[in-house]
């Protein structure tokens, strides 16, 4: 006979599975009936204060509370930074249309899109200065999420996400993003299967045949910043029969089948969500596909073609701006100096940022070459577009003290005040400073070089 305490365990530890499987997973509904324009998509309506003459995107990398600090940092210089064009004195943060963010970066992302200039109000104290990670600890040593962690549907990352939703998110959802006057936000996790960038977008959930709108804002940054080993996947039910139809584009790559071909890649992984093998999705840490949050963008933009040889009559745009904030570390040549060997967390580490740092700067080069071409073409519009690259990074703190200082912090989801302030000043003097955002802020105002 089984002890009444051990059957109140037993009937509570059932109790919590079934829950979990009801409640947790899965989160993400279906939709009814595809619609090509309902849903959680870059193309909804900018605010009516926003000038169409500037296009201004945010790239916030990966990188723990380090990566939220400093592009919060970011933020803070584009909301002091005034300038008056296309007939008003405007302030840049007001102008940002869409900020992407991976892991870090995506909790700063998330708020900005939610609150908008609230964002200075108090994500200072309810994120950057609280003891995330100790927070997350407590949780996990708590009793009763012992006994849901016993449960194959809840898991570490459930458990995160939980604790998300409940001191910064106030169980808000993509829904409560559409309504927001911020700007559109796009965040990214990387697909465990195929290893690709994964959007929180309706653009991607309608490749699951899934409706976004009611999904947590929380479980899309628990999924960002899921590091393996420390936490689990975020997990996805894909659908079916809902009346999708893929691009044109992505159909096409069904008979190309050339394995070094970037569209032939990008379409093939997304084609394998109508297998109906494919019932489940599994979601990591963004930064393993992408660090900085822009190849996804990126594709989407290469897809649209080349610009057209003469402006389109609807397009007002003049400059279409991308600053990408990177809190990516520099390698550590400490342990070149001495005669032992480095510690097997040092070598993880390194070998792992190694990795992250050279994709980075590919990723930072196509962005540059590419934006030059289409340069070439809307450089002669009647007026002309350009495009600009703008990248803020500890590479451009002017200090070597202060780089040192901020190479060396960790990507936990905890640091000290000090290094908040720091990381926040660092941000704001990198973006200041920048020879390419200077001359873009003398061209936008009409001054003279």
């Amino acid at each position: 006979m089984i002890p009444r305490l051990a059957q109140g365990l037993l009937a509570a530890i059932v109790g919590v599975s079934t829950s979990a499987c009801g409640t947790y997973f899965p989160v993400n509904r279906p939709l009814e009936e595809w619609d090509r324009e309902g849903g959680y998509r870059a193309t909804r309506q900018a605010s009516a204060e926003d000038s169409d003459e500037l296009v201004l995107m945010l790239a916030l990398s990966g990188g723990g509370t380090r990566a939220a600090a400093f592009a919060y940092g970011a933020l803070e210089e584009l909301a002091d930074t005034t300038l008056t064009f296309d007939g008003a004195q405007r302030s840049l943060i007001d102008e940002v249309d869409a900020v992407s963010g991976v892991s870090g970066g995506s909790f700063t992302a998330a708020y900005l899109g939610l609150h908008g200039r609230g964002i200075f109000k108090d994500f200072e104290d309810r994120m950057l200065r609280r003891e995330m990670q100790g927070g997350l600890l407590v949780r996990l040593l708590w009793p009763l999420n012992w006994l849901k962690l016993f449960s194959p549907y809840w898991a570490r990352s459930d458990l995160a996400a939980d604790y998300y939703d409940e001191v910064l998110f106030d169980h808000a959802t993509f829904g409560d993003l559409a309504r927001s006057d911020g700007p559109f936000v796009s965040i990214h996790a990387t697909d465990l299967v195929t290893g690709s960038p994964f959007a929180f977008t309706q653009d991607q959930f309608d490749y699951l045949c899934s409706d976004l709108s009611d999904y947590p804002i929380s479980r899309a940054v628990a999924a960002s910043a899921a590091v393996p080993l420390l936490l689990s996947p975020i997990t996805l039910r894909n659908y079916s029969d809902c009346g999708f139809e893929p691009p044109a584009w992505v159909n096409a790559q069904r008979e190309r089948r050339r394995e070094l071909d970037r569209e032939y890649v990008n379409g093939r992984n997304l084609l394998t969500y109508a297998d109906p093998g494919r019932r489940y999705v599994r979601l990591v840490d963004g930064g393993i596909s992408d660090n900085l949050g822009v190849r996804g963008p990126f594709e989407a933009w290469v897809q649209r073609g080349q610009p057209p040889a003469s402006r389109p009559a609807d397009n007002p745009m003049r400059w279409f701006v991308l600053v990408v904030v990177n809190a990516q570390t520099t390698p550590d040549v400490e342990w070149e100096r001495a005669d032992v060997l480095p510690s097997l967390g040092f070598i993880l580490d390194a070998a792992t940022s190694a990795q992250v740092n050279r994709y980075n700067f590919e990723t930072i080069e196509l962005l540059r070459r590419t934006f030059e071409h289409w340069n070439l073409t809307t450089g002669s519009w009647d007026p002309p577009l350009r495009f600009e690259l703008i990248e803020a990074s500890f590479l451009d703190v002017a200090s070597q003290s202060e780089r040192a200082y901020l190479n060396r912090l960790s990507t936990s989801l905890q640091l000290p005040d000090d290094a908040i302030d720091r990381l926040r000043l660092a941000a704001r003097a990198a973006l200041r400073t920048s020879p390419r955002f200077e001359a873009l802020l003398r061209e936008i105002s009409g001054e003279a070089p």
